[in-house]
């Protein structure tokens, strides 16, 4: 008889196989998966990871999938709400898995992925098409797959890939070099340490140096003011919902995005039912505005994100039966300054308030950070501009030792818009109104919410807050009475169904207020990212926002965050391109 031959078998878990081989410079590997399936492969890669000592600090896990895994999902994370067609970014392990789900047609889905996978595998090589895969590849890409004809294996070999020792496997070698459109993947040392300062303590700010601080990088946050989030991050509270349009258009796709991202972040670090809460929300569609995407255009993955307010909702929110609103399930309040607090105590940042920077000064590719007097105040290879509309002021200040080019410096066409809210005790309100307001926050022609209780106070009366005002082009963030009266007439209209008791039922005379100054550009989308100016190196953007800091705030800080670090984006990189800080210069 003559003896078996035995053919090896590839290992498990092929990405698992393979990241203990990685380069001592690379902090992290991205595992890209053609069909999540049941989710049974991630499971494996994600427990494989939690037990090898020697694992990449941070795994990214890119996957395809036609339709959304719902149930699986639901088990692996509380965030995996309405997952519609697109890019969705889960985080895992305290923020040291990422897990990019990409649903929708395979090829059409693998445009979206920005940064070449370390290890792919294939389900059916066949189908899937081999120059879809060598896209995604880089010099030393692992490939395994489970189905492929002889012809496809011919076509890996022509196109670049040397066959494995372990059947059905092979690495991206080509003997010519290859071009490719993808961002380059990171390639710091371990023990490199990564500085950044980050102008602003805001939302913005907070956020953004979050984001490097996980990332290992220490981060100084500098802010002129007496106080964290003294701009318009000082809003006691404000809410945060997804914004719907008829077309799903990209202000709508994006705002998803942003509003997953804030919820992830603010379980991790705020106390549920006391600095934040998902409490759902009932939006006043004032002259009909806001409608949802009619048919299998909002499947049920869109509804559990929004759907025509009940009859109940609306009674129990102050509205009438007849009146047109929507219900969002995924929305909800935060006390800002609690969730930008949180952010700055990561041991990885150090703030600096009551800082003025005057200048910036660009010498043998470093800043310097000047203050009015010429005095350094610091110095960083990458300094973070958070300031909203102030941005422009120490874009314009910029000064180089060398300068290298005549182009037109950054301009960010900034639209200042000042807003100011009301709020007050809850035993300000007539008692029998009190008792009828609903515990859920109502927006539309400006909004509500009510039974606060201060985050730096528990002692202290809870609190409602209504507005805001919106005036373009004002920098005045002295309190006005008249936008007092504003804000307490847009709270009666916004519930009709209690018009005259508010309007009879609540001193606004003897509420607080507080004004602010947002920023926004002319497409409504922020800028994130570096410039394209040569001059500008290591200068990057986080601003912008509008009126949507508290639900666009982390997503941008994530996004940024991913660009410096040259790690996948949290986002489908189609949208990414359109919130480009780049395209003002």
């Amino acid at each position: 008889m003559r003896p078996r031959v035995m053919s090896l078998q590839p290992t498990p878990n092929f990405h698992f196989s393979h990241w203990n081989q990685r380069e001592a410079c690379q902090t992290h590997w991205h595992a890209f998966d053609t069909d999540f399936g049941n989710g049974q492969y991630f499971l494996d890669t994600l427990e494989a990871w939690r037990r090898d000592a020697q694992a990449p600090p941070r795994l990214f896990y890119t996957a395809l999938t036609e339709s959304p895994p719902q149930a699986f999902i639901s088990k692996i994370s509380a965030f995996g709400f309405g997952l519609l067609p697109g890019v969705h970014r889960l985080s895992l392990a305290e923020g040291r898995v990422q897990l990019t789900l990409c649903i929708g047609p395979g090829p059409q889905m693998a445009k979206e992925i920005d940064i070449a996978a370390d290890s792919i595998v294939a389900h059916n090589l066949n189908a899937w098409g081999v120059r879809h895969i060598t896209r995604l590849c880089k010099l030393g890409t692992l490939l395994h797959w489970t189905a492929a004809n002889s012809e496809t294996t011919i076509q890996l070999q022509g196109l670049g890939f040397q066959m494995g020792p372990l059947p059905h496997t092979a690495t991206y070698r080509p003997a010519w070099k290859a071009k490719t459109s993808l961002r380059t993947a990171s390639s710091r040392a371990t023990d490199q340490l990564q500085r950044a300062v980050v102008i602003g303590a805001g939302l913005a700010g907070s956020a953004v140096a979050y984001s490097l601080a996980q990332r290992g990088w220490q981060v100084e946050v500098i802010d002129q003011g007496a106080q964290l989030g003294a701009g318009a991050s000082g809003l006691p509270a404000g809410i945060f919902a997804t914004h719907v349009s008829p077309d799903n258009n990209v202000l709508s796709r994006i705002t998803r995005d942003g509003v997953r991202a804030t919820v992830q972040r603010a379980d991790a670090l705020l106390k549920n039912g006391f600095e934040w809460q998902m409490s759902q929300l009932l939006e006043h569609r004032f002259l009909g505005k806001r409608q949802l995407p009619q048919g299998q255009d909002w499947p049920a993955e869109g509804l559990e994100w929004s759907c025509e307010a009940d009859i109940e909702h609306k009674l129990h929110g102050g509205l009438n039966a007849e009146t047109s609103a929507l219900w969002h399930s995924i929305g909800g309040w935060i006390q800002t300054q609690a969730l930008v607090q949180a952010q700055l105590k990561h041991e990885g940042i150090v703030t600096r308030l009551q800082t003025k920077v005057a200048k910036l000064l660009r010498q043998n590719s470093e800043w310097h950070l000047i203050d009015s007097s010429g005095a350094t105040i610091s110095i960083a290879t990458h300094v973070v501009l958070a300031t909203a509309h102030a941005c422009q002021e120490l874009l314009d200040s910029v000064a180089t030792d060398i300068p290298s080019t005549p182009l037109k410096r950054p301009h960010l066409p900034v639209t200042a818009l000042r807003g100011q809210v009301s709020y007050g005790p809850m035993q300000l309100i007539e008692e029998n109104l009190r008792n009828k307001l609903p515990q859920f926050p109502v927006n539309g022609h400006g909004s509500y919410i009510g039974e606060i209780t201060p985050f730096n106070n528990a002692d202290q009366l809870p609190y409602w807050i209504v507005g805001s005002s919106f005036q373009r082009h004002d920098l005045d963030t002295q309190t006005r009475l008249e936008d007092q009266l504003s804000n307490h007439q847009q709270w009666a209209k916004l519930m009709p169904a209690w018009q005259a008791e508010i309007s009879s039922g609540v001193d606004i005379q003897q509420s607080h207020a507080w004004a602010g100054i947002r920023a926004a550009l002319p497409n409504r989308l922020p800028a994130v990212g570096a410039l394209n100016h040569p001059d500008f190196a290591g200068l990057h953007i986080c601003a912008g926002m509008g009126a949507r800091g508290i639900s666009w705030s982390v997503l941008c800080g994530e996004l940024l965050a991913a660009q410096m670090n040259h790690e996948p984006l949290p986002m489908a990189t189609s949208l990414a391109k359109l919130m480009a800080a780049s395209r003002f210069g």
